[in-house]
């Protein structure tokens, strides 16, 4: 992702019920993202090796499997089945938490470090920040609100992400006082949905999964990145927020702008997931 100076945030008169923060200039250097969300298969890489080294860091970095036994899901097989099942390999992994996925990034930073034909000398994985992740997600369009552009299905009616259609009539608004990762209460403006459906994974062969898809499903946006919108929220550096929206969110939290937030570090979502940057020391 090139060297830029954008900016961030929205600035209409909509702006205290948003989702977003008030807009401001940023100046970014050059860096590096993943092209795709971390999937399974990754994932449980990253187990195995901590599996053969230290047993108790293993157990502690398992995903919770659970996840999927919530309320509306209807995905019960998934407990079972998501992670470790070969057809889901190429998913992206859930259940992971912050500190999980930060863990990941830190044995990523090892394993690159320690391979002796490595193209960069001294490199660091991590979460993209809020403005890396925002400016790499716009795609090279500057002011569309969504990774690709402006509308959710592309010309021949097909959805271009994974994510909760909702009639624009069953949404509404409320407030609610809600315990942030920091400690206390903090008023937060919300978006309600009462009904919809998940659009599909499968669009062209009508084999409809109401869950996540492939890593690699749907059109990159122009930086050749895939999933920034839907599928998986993504979890960024700053603690508490996620962007990018997930299966099961309604298409107003697919803006590249839009944030979402969970409660602590150790939370877990089936709908919330990851990918990295890398910054290169040298």
């Amino acid at each position: 992702i090139p060297k830029s100076s954008f900016i961030i945030g929205e600035c209409d008169s909509d702006i205290s019920y948003a989702h977003v923060e008030k807009c401001r200039t940023v100046q970014l250097d050059s860096f590096y993202i993943s092209k795709y969300e971390v999937s399974n298969g990754q994932y449980l890489d990253f187990l195995f090796d901590l599996s053969k080294s230290d047993s108790n860091l293993y157990k502690s970095m398992l995903p919770d499997t659970l996840v999927w036994r919530q309320k509306n899901y209807y995905n019960e097989p998934f407990t079972e089945y998501y992670l470790r099942h070969p057809h889901f390999r190429n998913y992206p992994v859930v259940g992971v938490s912050y500190e999980q996925a930060e863990a990941y990034c830190i044995w990523l930073t090892k394993k690159y470090m320690a391979e002796p034909k490595r193209k960069c000398k001294n490199v660091i994985f991590k979460l993209p920040t809020n403005e890396e992740w925002v400016f790499a997600a716009k795609g090279k369009i500057d002011l569309a609100p969504f990774p690709w552009g402006v509308e959710l299905q592309n010309k021949k009616g097909e959805w271009r992400a994974n994510f909760r259609a909702i009639d624009q009539g069953a949404v509404g608004r409320d407030t609610l006082y809600v315990k942030s990762v920091f400690g206390g209460f903090e008023k937060k403006e919300i978006t309600l949905t009462y009904s919809g459906t998940t659009t599909s994974s499968y669009i062209k062969n009508k084999n409809q999964l109401d869950i996540t898809v492939p890593v690699n499903f749907y059109e990159p946006n122009g930086y050749g990145l895939y999933n920034m919108a839907g599928n998986v929220e993504e979890f960024i550096r700053e603690k508490g927020k996620t962007h990018g929206g997930s299966w099961y969110d309604p298409g107003y939290y697919l803006k590249n702008q839009t944030v979402e937030m969970y409660d602590t570090l150790n939370s877990t979502s089936a709908e919330r997931g990851f990918r990295f940057v890398m910054e290169i020391i040298k």
